[in-house]
């Protein structure tokens, strides 16, 4: 007599088609489950490229957004986007950080991200790139050219003064032209463009003065201009206001300039040429079109190789005389009289007034902000900048809205 089988499953027997079907359907459901989630928060964290709109607007009026708020976590994205429309800003201005200080990670320095795993660009970006009417914003990114802390830790990048002291916030001219921290701005620069394509990236905070008097900024000085030393005094000190040094900075900087512009033509297969580099400027007002030779920033120098330049046309100042409205129209009269191309200059008019250090810290008054915001778009000046976001009131939303809305 035939054995009895013990009850359960035959270890031999196949399961059936179906029995598979649901299983493996569970599978994918648990899974389906698990995943959403996660894909929904990468995809938060890819940028909407590109970062333009397809049509550029016949004026840019751009608000600049401060790194600090960028990367705050805290930070309503909607309510920054409800500002941007009530005064219809057809432009804005984010904080991409500093070389040591980045908002989003930075695969080649993920160590410098102010909060890893974040990207802030992007966040901002899908909030801000288009309105409650349809059109869409044109997004510049910032990068600031300050590098404090890698200067604490290896003062040698550090630009160096006349009497031999290091500068807290600047590299050298040397540094810039042809050391490890001129490449790690050009790669910067050239990651904003591959990454987001957005329509320009803003150098600020880039310029050259005390600090240019390292042995290595010599022996540069020696190469680009084929003098034996500094210029200097009958008493042998150097002479730093010779204007020999002014055109020497300026000639530095288009060099990194140059090395931006040809990084970012070489992303995207090629399109980012389409990426506008601008470079921000420090104002002369007794002599605009001269530009700040002293401080690097010759204009024509600097236009041989930027697309266009931001003028700091700030009112308000913590050292110098305050400046009037009025004095905003002469200094755009005066660049066009030069024969400056008008559509390669963009006005930013900086809320700052007084001392930074005030509690609250000091800014311009809601009706000269919006007197200046209209001033500045005199003499044929098709683009203009307000900053920063942080010292907007409520009183200057509803000034800047009168001139822009």
């Amino acid at each position: 007599m035939e054995g009895t089988r013990p009850v359960g499953r035959d270890p031999d027997r196949r399961l059936r088609p179906s029995a598979v079907l649901v299983i493996v359907l569970s599978v994918v459901i648990v899974l389906l489950v698990v995943a959403v989630p996660a894909v929904q928060r990468w995809k938060a964290d890819e940028p909407p490229v590109p970062l333009r709109p397809s049509t550029a607007p016949d004026r840019v009026r751009s608000v600049s957004i401060d790194f600090g708020l960028v990367v705050d976590p805290g930070t309503s994205w909607p309510g920054v986007a409800r500002r941007l429309d009530q005064v219809q800003a057809t432009g804005v201005a984010l904080n991409a950080g500093r070389v040591e200080f980045t908002a989003f990670d930075w695969p080649a320095h993920p160590e410098v991200a102010a909060e890893s795993g974040t990207d802030h660009l992007a966040v901002a970006a899908r909030q801000l790139r288009v309105g409650t009417d349809g059109q869409e914003r044109q997004i510049t990114l910032v990068v600031d050219a300050f590098i404090p802390e890698w200067i604490k830790s290896d003062p040698s990048v550090g630009g160096v003064g006349a009497a031999g002291q290091r500068g807290p916030y600047t590299a050298s001219a040397s540094q810039l032209h042809s050391g490890v921290v001129g490449d790690r701005l050009v790669e910067y620069v050239a990651a904003l463009g591959e990454r987001y394509d957005p329509s320009a990236i803003e150098l600020t905070e880039l310029f050259l003065s005390r600090y240019t008097f390292g042995a290595e900024d010599l022996v540069l000085y020696r190469q680009m201009t084929g003098a034996t030393d500094w210029p200097r005094n009958t008493d042998g000190s150097i002479f730093e206001d010779d204007p020999t040094i002014g055109t020497w900075r300026s000639q530095v900087l288009a060099h990194l300039l140059g090395r931006m512009r040809s990084a970012l033509d070489g992303v995207r297969d090629g399109r980012g040429s389409d990426i506008d580099l601008i470079m921000d400027v420090r104002v002369d007002w007794e002599d605009p079109a001269a530009g700040r030779p002293f401080s690097g920033q010759d204009y024509a120098i600097l236009l041989g190789v930027v697309d266009k330049l931001q003028l700091w046309a700030y009112l308000g100042s913590p050292t110098g005389p305050e400046r009037t409205v009025s004095d905003i129209t002469d200094l755009t009269g005066t660049l066009q009289s030069a024969g400056l191309d008008m559509s390669r200059l963009i006005v930013s008019v900086g809320l700052w007034s007084g001392s930074e250090s005030g509690e609250p810290p000091g800014r311009l008054a809601p009706r000269t902000l919006g007197e200046a915001a209209a001033a500045a778009e005199q003499h044929d000046i098709r683009a203009v900048s307000v900053t920063p976001y942080t010292l907007m009131t409520d009183d200057h939303w509803a000034a800047l809205a009168e001139i822009w809305a």
